[in-house]
C-alpha cells in the first residue's frame, strides 16, 4: 500500500514539473520553422553543394583530377589564347561531399555553397551546368584581364605583360632600324656567256 501511494505523488510531482517546463515557453517566441518557406540561418563555414564562379575559374582542370568520383565535367577548346571554356558541370548524384575539389582550387572559384535541399523527381536535373555555351570563358591569363575576367595578382599581372610587349616592341624595332642601316650588297655582274667551240673543218680526222 505504501509503493502504490509513493507511486501516486512520483506521477503527480513528475505532471506538475513537467508542467512547469512547458509553462516557461508559453510567453516565449516558438521555434519551430514552417518548412520550407522558413530556414535557419547557416553558417558561413557549412559545406554544402558545391558551386562554381566562372568569372573565377580558368579551367585549370585541378578539381577535376582531384575528384574520387568523377563528378565534375569540363569541357575547352582550343590553345593558348584561344582556350575556351564551353562546359563546366557537376553531378550532384555523385558527390560526395568530400571538399578536395574546394582545396585545390587556385583562384577559390569552386567553393561549398549553404544551398542543401534539392528534392527532385529526375536525376538528370541533379546536373547542374554552370557555364554557358553561347557565352565561353576565358582561359589564358592575358585574354582573362582583357576580358575582364578574374586574375589572382592583376595589377602585378598586367604590370608583367605590359613589359613583355614593350620589350618585344623595343627589340622589333631596333631589329628594324639595323635592317635599315645595313649596307646594300652591290649586285653581281650576270655571268658571261660560255665560249661556243668553233665547228671542225670538213678536212679534220680525214686519214690520207
Amino acid at each position: 500500500m505504501t509503493q502504490y501511494l509513493r507511486n501516486i505523488r512520483d506521477a503527480v510531482l513528475s505532471a506538475f514539473k513537467g508542467m512547469g517546463i512547458t509553462s516557461k515557453h508559453l510567453a516565449k517566441k516558438p521555434v519551430t520553422l514552417q518548412y520550407p518557406d522558413e530556414r535557419w540561418v547557416l553558417p558561413e563555414r557549412f559545406k554544402g553543394f558545391i558551386i562554381n564562379d566562372t568569372w573565377r575559374c580558368d579551367a585549370c582542370m585541378r578539381c577535376a583530377k582531384v575528384c574520387p568520383v568523377d563528378c565534375i565535367y569540363i569541357e575547352t577548346v582550343g590553345k593558348g589564347k584561344d582556350r575556351y571554356m564551353y562546359r563546366y558541370a557537376i553531378d550532384y548524384n555523385k558527390c560526395i561531399w568530400c571538399g578536395l575539389c574546394t582545396t585545390e582550387c587556385p583562384t577559390d572559384a569552386c567553393q561549398h555553397s549553404l544551398d542543401y535541399d534539392h528534392a527532385l523527381y529526375d536525376r538528370k536535373r541533379l546536373v547542374f551546368e554552370f557555364a554557358d555555351p553561347s557565352s565561353p570563358i576565358p582561359c589564358h591569363k592575358e585574354t582573362r584581364l582583357d576580358q575582364g575576367f578574374y586574375v589572382p595578382n592583376a595589377e602585378a599581372e598586367k604590370a608583367k605583360i605590359a613589359a613583355k610587349k614593350e620589350a618585344a616592341a623595343k627589340k622589333a624595332e631596333e631589329e628594324a632600324k639595323a635592317e635599315a642601316e645595313k649596307p646594300a650588297e652591290p649586285e653581281a655582274a650576270p655571268d658571261a656567256a660560255p665560249e661556243k667551240p668553233a665547228d671542225p673543218s670538213p678536212d679534220e680526222g680525214k686519214v690520207e
